[in-house]
């Protein structure tokens, strides 16, 4: 398994998520070549962003392209000094029966398969109808998702906050005030439409930080803001939903392929086919569409846009934000 670490700090002149290097939106490596690595910190608690979702971003951009890249968080401890071991962690669901014999052929496995939660002070649990879970392909849906989110965490933690996220774009956001227990923070059921294509749902919890002595959450050292907001957090990897029934899981760039093909240069249609699906769709489609891609739009797209769906428009305006000035 390759792991790409930190991969927006710069080590030796060089940042692999610099704007120069990588899309944000579509996720589409600038260099060239496809990416190989199979996971990306999106917690390094040694390591932080100011922006501590920034991560999550670029690895829900890589998910919306099509890689299938497992988040993970670590510590990155170099010493004892400055930072708390384990403070940022990766929990592999395997099996536990026998902690000193875990099977690491079968944690392998499950760490491919996505079948990690993501660790800062909170452990985040997610099901689609009481049966899928993280990793999993859900299928044979019916017209609504039962989707719930178990938030648990040690007892100087707490959680104020759980969103749950769909193709990256955030679709529930859920205030928690009283904690369930001491140890399990939060339990959130939603009931969502089930879409007509595949969606990868995500869930994130967070909370106020630690403010003890005994688990100060380090400020990045190297930072973007001289603000820093300081958050506990617990994440999913995801939920794969097989919302257009075809037994497989199809990312957003693919279907944007597939629209752009059929849509040619029309951009009528292209804004009618993009009506059928996400925010996440249309950028990849945006990103793709002749006259869109590498340009800014060109008047016939800025037309259609005015009497497009607001997702189609949030897309193309988050595509556009990536163009060159």
């Amino acid at each position: 398994m390759v792991v790409l670490n930190h991969p927006r700090n710069i080590h030796s002149n060089f940042q692999p998520f610099a704007s120069t290097n990588f899309n944000p939106v579509t996720g589409e490596n600038r260099r060239g070549f496809e990416f190989s690595f199979d996971a990306i910190e999106v917690v390094n608690s040694s390591a932080l962003q100011s922006d501590l979702m920034l991560a999550f971003h670029d690895w829900l951009a890589l998910l919306n392209y099509g890689y299938r890249v497992t988040a993970v968080g670590s510590s990155d401890c170099h010493d004892v000094s400055r930072y708390i071991v384990g403070q940022g962690r990766s929990y592999v669901i395997c099996d536990h029966s026998s902690p000193g014999k875990i099977n690491v052929e079968e944690a392998c496995r499950s760490f491919l398969k996505g079948r990690v939660l993501v660790s800062l002070g909170l452990l985040t649990q997610m099901t689609v109808n009481d049966k899928f879970g993280v990793g999993d392909l859900a299928t044979n849906l019916g017209e609504l998702m039962r989707v719930t989110v178990t938030v648990l965490g040690p007892s100087w933690t707490s959680a104020d906050r759980v969103e749950l996220y769909a193709n990256g774009v955030k679709i529930r956001d859920q205030k928690v005030e009283t904690p369930v227990s001491p140890v399990e923070k939060s339990r959130v059921t939603w009931i969502i439409p089930k879409p007509a294509y595949d969606v990868h749902l995500v869930a994130i919890a967070s909370g106020p930080p630690v403010n003890r002595p005994c688990w100060p959450i380090p400020k990045p050292y190297q930072p973007s803001s001289r603000v820093w907001e300081p958050r506990v957090l617990g994440a999913t990897n995801p939920i794969w939903v097989d919302g257009d029934g075809d037994g497989k899981f199809t990312p957003p760039r693919a279907y944007a392929k597939e629209i752009v093909q059929r849509a040619g240069t029309d951009v009528t249609k292209l804004m009618a086919e993009l009506a059928k699906y996400d925010e996440a769709v249309a950028a990849q489609a945006a990103s793709l569409f002749p006259g869109a891609a590498g340009i800014a739009p060109s008047g016939e797209i800025e037309t259609a846009l005015k009497s497009a769906l607001q997702h189609v428009q949030r897309g193309f305006a988050a595509y556009a934000t990536t163009l060159p000035k």
